[in-house]
């Protein structure tokens, strides 16, 4: 039998399949074991069990075959070690954040034109808990090191959402490394296809399992995976934060995650038409997507990703006015947010993701009034540029 790895596309095509052999006969996907309790056996496999003697399951908050399940899967695909499933993206961020910081001091460092929903996060964690959040541009690169060189922990989301700016991943890592700060990537606008932080020396990769990994946009979830393999204290963290997830919404990540290779290859293609036809644009100033020649970080880009991904902004030249009445014209594009499903998604960030956010601090992220975020779909691009065309053409 080959020992060479598989590529990404068969492992997502195998996502949690399991080939029993030996005339054992078993289900070929994985059952949903839709319980919160298990029986415990004697009074010594109840002990064995809680003392971590041997493995074994006592209770869906602790532990669930088929959480466990999707868990080795994500890991698998992403490259680590273990991975740990949580009930919605911010907490897995949470979690990974909480693991990071513990036993070690001073700020977590991290950007401002992070996902909206980690941003507002990180807001409750800094006024209830007093953690030390610090806010850089790594566009001033010089700044954004010296911060990381002295961080507990640094968390970032590259491509950002939705201003798709790119933070170098090799370099944040050679300086967090020499002051063992933990590096934490959110992929999840990059998903595992486009982009692999563990090979660039990453600590911890964070997902939204609601958008690519299970692209059906019928569940809330996410998860976090080490390079290295998890400690007792991870697991304990996790556990005890209550982020976890059930045996059902695990089972449709592992029934998404088969089909991700290939609905990457849609998104990323339609994205692509999408920004390089609104470039041509006149009503339209400005395109953020890194697939792009244009793009101010195509080197990084050709160095640290594989694809620009399925999702895009873009900025109006007439400002909020514009932006509204665009999304009131759409017509096969829908308003709504989130990203990965199999719809085309368009959004004002400014009034819906970022809306937490004040003003002074929008424009500090560079979240302008007129810019639309667009989740490329699975629909054929021609249907979505004619419908683009006729919600930009001006009227009369």
């Amino acid at each position: 039998m080959s020992t060479t790895p598989h590529r990404l596309a068969t492992r997502c095509a195998h996502a949690g399949a399991k080939r029993t052999g030996g005339g054992e006969n078993g289900p070929l996907q994985p059952p949903i074991v839709q319980s919160a309790i298990f029986d415990l056996g004697s009074s010594r496999d109840s002990d064995a069990i809680f003392s971590g003697e041997r493995k074994g399951y006592a209770y869906s908050r602790f532990g669930n075959p088929t959480v466990d399940v999707l868990a080795r899967t994500l890991a698998d695909l992403e490259g680590g070690a273990d991975a740990l499933v949580t009930s919605s993206g911010n907490a897995a961020v949470l979690c990974a954040v909480t693991c990071a910081l513990q036993g070690r001091s001073g700020p977590l460092v991290t950007h401002r034109d992070i996902y909206g929903g980690s941003f507002e996060l990180l807001r409750v964690l800094s006024s209830v808990y007093l953690l030390h959040v610090e806010f850089i541009d790594p566009s001033e690169e010089h700044r954004w090191l010296a911060a990381v060189g002295r961080a507990a922990a640094v968390l970032v989301e590259t491509p950002s959402n939705p201003l798709m700016r790119l933070i170098d991943l090799a370099a944040t890592v050679e300086i967090a490394r020499a002051s063992g700060a933990p590096v934490i990537v959110d992929n999840t606008v990059a998903t595992p296809v486009n982009q692999r932080p563990f090979e660039l020396g990453v600590d911890w990769i964070v997902h939204s399992t609601t958008k690519y990994l299970n692209g059906h946009a019928d569940l809330i979830g996410g998860c976090l995976i080490r390079r290295e393999p998890l400690r007792d204290q991870h697991r304990s963290i996790h556990k005890n934060l209550g982020g976890t997830v059930n045996a059902f919404e695990a089972w449709l990540v592992l029934r998404g995650l088969r089909t991700l290779a290939l609905r990457m290859e849609a998104h990323n293609r339609n994205a692509a038409a999408i920004a390089q036809w609104l470039e041509r644009r006149p009503e339209v100033s400005r395109v953020h997507y890194p697939g792009l020649s244009t793009h101010p970080q195509a080197q990084l880009f050709r160095r640290q990703m594989t694809h620009g991904g399925g999702l895009l902004s873009f900025e109006l030249a007439g400002g909020e006015a514009a932006a509204a009445r665009f999304l009131d014209r759409m017509q096969l594009i829908i308003n709504a947010v989130s990203l990965g499903g199999p719809e085309t998604l368009a959004t004002l960030p400014a009034k819906s993701s970022h809306r937490g956010m004040t003003p002074e601090g929008r424009q500090q992220a560079g979240i302008s009034d007129g810019l639309i975020r667009l989740s490329a779909g699975l629909e054929d691009s021609a249907d979505l540029i004619r419908d683009l065309e006729q919600a930009l053409t001006p009227e009369g």
